[in-house]
C-alpha cells in the first residue's frame, strides 16, 4: 500500500534535482536506490532518475557501483538497451538519468500471463539476444539478467484491436552488477571475497560458485528466462535461495516437453533451451548471436511444419525425419564453411530471409544436431538412417505404388502358374 507521505529516504514529488529535473513519482525501488519518473526542465522530456539511497551515499562500494554503471551505459548503446542521458552528483547523491520506457517489466507480464505463446517467447528472447550482443561486443557481462530487468514498451494501439502487452520493443536495463571484461582479464572494482552477485533463479552454475563469468553466463540466464516464458515456471523453484543455487549446480531441469506445454514446444526448441542451460559454459551456445540463430531456425521450423508427421513419408522437414529415427547425433560438429550458427543470412532486424523449404529444413536439422549439450548427447548414437523419402512424397503415393507392386506380383504368380501347368 502506498503511503500518503514519502518515505524519509525518498525524494518528494516536485523536488528539483541538480536544477535540471523535477521528480514526479516513484517507479520502483531496489536495495541500493530508488527509480523516479521525472521531467527534464529544459524541454519537458520525461526521464527515469535512478538515485542512490541517502543512507548508502557514504558506502564506497555502492558509490563506486553507480559510477561504474554510468561508465558501462556510456559504452553499451543499442536499440534494445535503455539509454543513459545524464550522470549527476549533487550533495552526496548520485543520479543516473535514463531514457524513460513507457511499458512493463517482463516479470510483471509473466506474473499475469505465463506461460505465453511460443512464437512470442522466441521473439522476446531474440530481442534480448540483440541486447546481449551489444553488451558483449562492448566487453560487458550483465550478470543479473532476469525478467525484472527486461522492459517491454507499451505498444501503440491499433484501431479496432487491443495490442498484446508483449508486442512492444524489448529493452534490457540495470547494469549495476555488470562485469567489464578486457581480453583475458576481468574487472569489476566491486568483487569481495566470498561475495556472489545475481539472482538465484537465473544464475549460472559458475556464478553460484563465485567463479569468473563470461558472456556464456548471460546465455544461461536467458535460457532460464526462455524456459520460464515457454513452460510457465523457472527451471528450478525451491523454498530457499540456497536450495535454488544448489539445484543450479547439481540438478538437471525438467525437459520443457515433459511439462503440460509438451504439445506446443518443438523438439528443436527444447534442444536449444537445454543447450543454453548446460552446466558447463563450454557446452552452451557460444554467443548471443549463435543463440539467436538457433532460435530463428526453430521459428522457421514452426512455419514450415504445420502438423506432426504420421510417418516418415509425411515428414516435411529433415528435422522430423531425424526425430522419427531417434538415432541422430545432436552434437555433430559444423561442416566446413558453415557459419557459427548453422543458419544462412539474416537481415538486420532479425527477420529470416525467405528460403526454399529444403534450405530451411537443412538449417533446422543443422541447428538441432548442435542444440543439446554434449553431456545430454553422449547417450545418443548415430545409426544408419537410409535414404530419405523423395521430396514431396506422400502417403497417397506410397499406397498407389504399393497397389501397383501387388498387382505386378499377382500377375507374375498367374503367369508362373500357367507355364508350370504346361
Amino acid at each position: 500500500m502506498t503511503s500518503q507521505q514519502p518515505a524519509p529516504d525518498r525524494l518528494p514529488a516536485g523536488h528539483g534535482v541538480a536544477s535540471r529535473y523535477t521528480v514526479e513519482s516513484v517507479i520502483g525501488e531496489g536495495a541500493s536506490g530508488v527509480v523516479y519518473r521525472a521531467t527534464r526542465d529544459e524541454d519537458g522530456q520525461r526521464v527515469a532518475l535512478k538515485v542512490i539511497h541517502r543512507h548508502l551515499s557514504g558506502t564506497p562500494q555502492i558509490f563506486r557501483r553507480y559510477h561504474r554503471e554510468a561508465a558501462i551505459l556510456e559504452r553499451v548503446e543499442g536499440p534494445h538497451v535503455v539509454r543513459m542521458l545524464d550522470f549527476v552528483e549533487e550533495g552526496g547523491l548520485l543520479v543516473i538519468a535514463l531514457e524513460h520506457i513507457d511499458g512493463s517489466s517482463l516479470e510483471e507480464l509473466l506474473r499475469d500471463h505465463a506461460p505465453i505463446e511460443i512464437d512470442v517467447a522466441i521473439e522476446i528472447a531474440l530481442q534480448i539476444c540483440a541486447a546481449l550482443e551489444t553488451a558483449h561486443a562492448a566487453g560487458v557481462v550483465h550478470r543479473d539478467l532476469k525478467p525484472a530487468n527486461v522492459l517491454i514498451e507499451r505498444p501503440d494501439g491499433r484501431a479496432g484491436a487491443a495490442p498484446s502487452p508483449f508486442a512492444g520493443r524489448v529493452r534490457v536495463v540495470d547494469f549495476g552488477l555488470a562485469k567489464v571484461v578486457h581480453g583475458e582479464q576481468q574487472t569489476t572494482g566491486l568483487t569481495e571475497k566470498d561475495m556472489i552477485f545475481g539472482t538465484p533463479e537465473y544464475m549460472a552454475p559458475e556464478q553460484v560458485r563465485g567463479e569468473d563469468v563470461d558472456p556464456r553466463s548471460d546465455i544461461y540466464a536467458l535460457g532460464c528466462i526462455l524456459y520460464e516464458m515457454a513452460v510457465g515456471a523457472v527451471p528450478f523453484s525451491k523454498r530457499t535461495p540456497i536450495a535454488v543455487m544448489t539445484a543450479q549446480i547439481a540438478e538437471q531441469p525438467l525437459p520443457p516437453r515433459a511439462s503440460e506445454r509438451s504439445g506446443l514446444i518443438s523438439a528443436g526448441l527444447e534442444a536449444v533451451i537445454l543447450r543454453a542451460l548446460a552446466k558447463s559454459p563450454s557446452e552452451r551456445h557460444p554467443s548471443a548471436r549463435a543463440f539467436a540463430d538457433a532460435l530463428r531456425a526453430c521459428r522457421e521450423e514452426r512455419r514450415v511444419v504445420h502438423h506432426t508427421p504420421a510417418s516418415l513419408a509425411d515428414a516435411v522437414s529433415i528435422t522430423d525425419l531425424a526425430l522419427e529415427r531417434t538415432g541422430l547425433d545432436y552434437a555433430a560438429p559444423l561442416q566446413d564453411g558453415a557459419s557459427a550458427s548453422g543458419v544462412g543470412h539474416v537481415d538486420h532486424v532479425g527477420d529470416p530471409v525467405t528460403r526454399p523449404e529444403s534450405a530451411v529444413a537443412s538449417t533446422v536439422a543443422s541447428t538441432v544436431r548442435r542444440a543439446l549439450p554434449e553431456s545430454a548427447a553422449a547417450a545418443v548414437r548415430e545409426t544408419p538412417a537410409g535414404p530419405a523419402p523423395p521430396a514431396g512424397g506422400t502417403s497417397r503415393e506410397l499406397i498407389l505404388w504399393t497397389v501397383v507392386a501387388i498387382l505386378c506380383a499377382a500377375a507374375g504368380i498367374v503367369v508362373g502358374t500357367l507355364f508350370g501347368a504346361r
